[in-house]
């Protein structure tokens, strides 16, 4: 290899890490088939990279007809393979490193789908998947491909055997007569699930999101700057982690986290519409957690039609029903996460006043933050977690980005 070569390969992977190191010390074996849509695996490998994962690709013989392999040489860093050697490429790559190793087929086309299913073994992919299945390694399939072809008889009875063999079928999105490759966001999430271990497993989880808005007139009203981003990242953990979550959001959100359809949203715009949806849907859950940042006061008397601009008003407001507490009166047995919100206080003061929701049990376990530290909005979050482990209480203080601080607190409330 020259010098030139070595060069090339280390300003590639200067992407590792980049944004997070999920997925550091893993190795994810991607896939390529000859679909149409196999131009968007070149930016699936560089996402995969910047959580931290070394991604090698493993190209079928007519994938290599459509994109050369050194396009995604470049993309990873890595040598591609394309055909098997004397060096058994589909045993080294799949016994190298089991337990931190994925296989992830993206794009995945009718053809290959059929012979994962039947176990055929006619190229560098398929030997691959074969050794992998052996080796028990967690693998993934992204069909992509027309409208006709996904709904043929044989393909989807391939996608029934590989359900049952424990393969993950991400699901095509349907438009037209196209069944299309996912949002590369979607993908990465379904990765990263896949390495998560499942502690809520079998779990209801409901989660609340965002601000509400208590109106003064038919237009204006008030709220606060809650962006929704710790609960969204709360939604997202909690799926990861194996559980059926419905996250209540508002829908004036600005939480800028992709979604997987696998979470059921459900939206609010108003303190009462929060508090109707909230009470419906807790009464089924095993967790509740509420980190939406609910109106504390509302007008006595809303003023109908719009009040006229230079008017003087005398704005009366009164307080709202606490929602956590008809939460906790409706659910005795749920297990709530609550979370409070001071300003400028003392960290003394701040988890004194956390702790009053566990000792007068309206919740298990409570985050506390102090939001004139501005943290509403913000992807970053300083925060303290009580909670109680064996009957003993517990106070750390976590700081982090929204998303890694809410995966630990669900590790060390969970695991």
């Amino acid at each position: 290899m020259t010098s030139i070569g070595v060069t090339m390969f280390k300003v590639s992977k200067e992407i590792i890490g980049e944004k997070s190191n999920r997925l550091a010390g893993k190795k994810i074996l991607l896939g390529v088939t000859s679909s149409a849509a196999i131009y968007r695996s070149i930016d699936l490998a560089r996402e995969l990279m910047r959580h931290g994962a070394e991604v090698k690709v493993i190209m079928s013989p007519e994938a290599t007809k459509l994109v050369s392999p050194e396009l995604f040489r470049w993309a990873t860093g890595n040598e591609v393979v394309t055909k098997l050697t004397g060096d058994i490429e589909h045993i080294a790559l799949t016994h190298e490193d089991p337990d931190n190793t994925i296989i992830l087929i993206a794009p995945a086309t009718a053809n290959t789908l059929g012979k994962i299913a039947n176990g055929i073994a006619d190229n560098a992919l398929t030997a691959l998947v074969l050794s992998g299945m052996g080796k028990n390694l967690p693998i993934i399939v992204v069909p992509a491909m027309h409208l006709s072809m996904w709904k043929a008889i044989t393909t989807q009875r391939s996608i029934s055997i590989l359900d049952k063999l424990g393969i993950e079928v991400i699901q095509p999105i349907i438009e037209r007569d196209k069944a299309k490759y996912p949002e590369i966001s979607e993908i990465r999430e379904m990765v990263f699930k896949k390495l998560t271990k499942p502690i809520l497993k079998n779990k209801k989880v409901l989660v609340t999101a965002g601000a509400t808005r208590v109106y003064i007139d038919n237009i204006r009203f008030i709220s606060n700057p809650s962006s929704g981003k710790m609960g969204v990242a709360m939604a997202l953990e909690s799926w990861l982690r194996g559980a059926e979550v419905t996250l209540i959001v508002s829908k004036n959100s600005n939480h800028g986290y992709y979604i997987p359809r696998g979470i059921n949203i459900l939206e609010f715009e108003t303190y009462e519409e929060a508090k109707e949806i909230i009470l419906d849907k807790v009464i089924e859950s095993d967790i509740f957690i509420h980190a939406a940042a609910i109106s504390d006061f509302k007008p006595k008397g809303k003023f109908k039609g719009k009040i006229p601009s230079g008017s003087s008003i005398n704005l009366e407001l009164e307080p709202t029903e606490k929602i956590l507490e008809l939460a906790s009166s409706r659910n005795k047995e749920c297990f709530i996460i609550a979370f409070k919100a001071e300003w400028n206080v003392s960290d003394d003061e701040l988890t004194k006043r956390a702790k009053q929701y566990i000792e007068k049990n309206i919740a298990k376990a409570v985050v506390a933050n102090d939001v004139s530290k501005k943290i509403f909005g913000s992807d970053k979050t300083e925060a303290y977690l009580i909670y109680k482990v064996e009957g003993v209480e517990r106070t750390e203080k976590l700081i982090g980005f929204k998303r890694d601080v809410a995966s630990v607190i669900l590790d060390k409330i969970f695991a």
